[in-house]
């Protein structure tokens, strides 16, 4: 190279001739101190690394999605909590929208389908002490409609963290995360995906390719499973908390979308699992 381009190479006092020990590199990096060597470097990048999303170490749990508070489908939350006796489950997660807030919506919603939002907070406390009387542990993380309240304050110019709407609730014994997602054990990779995402569709099947992981995914109200083309790991929509009769824009038009299915997963064993709707045998499950 140095032949072919004619360069002229100082070998006397460039910084290839300067010896430096291993430890005498590490600890001028750490220090940040400039030599011959580090000067060529930049230092460490700005901003928080997101890498702290929960990785939650149980062998059981419920994981239920979208209950879109106040308008809870209150036979299968109730139903939900009986399964969770009878089995002893006492850990407890919610995949995303867990509040409607239809009243920071940038869609289009007439006055006369509004509730409050003080309504909206008053019902939702009532439905997390409920979850926090019969778990031990109980989580959300954050799916489109979590946001909105934050993002209203955001547009005025008076953004706060998004724990915000969740201090609302004035329950200190839930735990929340700014994430849309977590891994459940070495098994599940569970998230409120930005986009809806159809059983069996194609965009669940990359998910499961990305994160090499069976996917449980929030969001399209839908319920079902399927196997992932390597025949090992699940793609799974939970189904919903919300009474689809109690939310206009679903109810007042057709659409061309899957019907929404109230319902909840079961995780046992780790990996094992059984999915509850409306039309599950519960006189089986239930029976003592």
């Amino acid at each position: 190279m140095v032949k072919t381009h004619n360069l002229t190479v100082n070998k006397d006092h460039g910084y290839h001739s300067n010896k430096y020990s291993f430890s005498e590199i590490k600890n001028a990096l750490s220090n940040s101190q400039p030599n011959a060597y580090n000067k060529r470097f930049i230092e460490q990048s700005l901003g928080k690394k997101y890498d702290d999303y929960w990785i939650l170490n149980w062998d059981e749990g419920i994981v239920a999605a979208d209950a879109h508070s106040p308008f809870i489908h209150e036979k299968i939350f109730n139903l939900m909590l009986e399964v969770a006796h009878r089995y002893k489950i006492k850990n407890f997660l919610h995949a995303g929208d867990f509040w409607n807030q239809d009243q920071f919506s940038s869609f289009w919603i007439s006055k006369e389908d509004l509730i409050s939002f003080s309504d909206e907070v008053s019902h939702s406390k009532k439905v997390v002490k409920s979850l926090t009387d019969n778990f031990n542990d109980v989580r959300f993380f954050l799916g489109s409609h979590d946001t909105r309240f934050w993002k209203l304050l955001y547009s005025i110019g008076k953004a706060d963290e998004y724990n915000t709407v969740w201090d609302l609730l004035e329950n200190k014994k839930i735990k929340t995360s700014n994430y849309r997602y977590c891994e459940l054990n070495e098994t599940w990779r569970i998230n409120h995906p930005k986009n809806t995402v159809k059983v069996g569709g194609l965009p669940a099947i990359r998910m499961n390719a990305k994160f090499g992981k069976s996917i449980i995914f929030g969001h399209g109200h839908w319920q079902g499973f399927v196997f992932a083309p390597d025949g090992k790991h699940v793609l799974m929509a939970p189904g919903c908390l919300v009474d689809p009769e109690r939310i206009s824009y679903r109810s007042l038009w057709d659409t061309s979308h899957d019907q929404w299915v109230p319902g909840f997963v079961m995780i046992v064993e780790k990996s094992k699992f059984i999915i509850f709707n409306e039309n599950s045998p519960y006189g089986i499950y239930l029976k003592k």
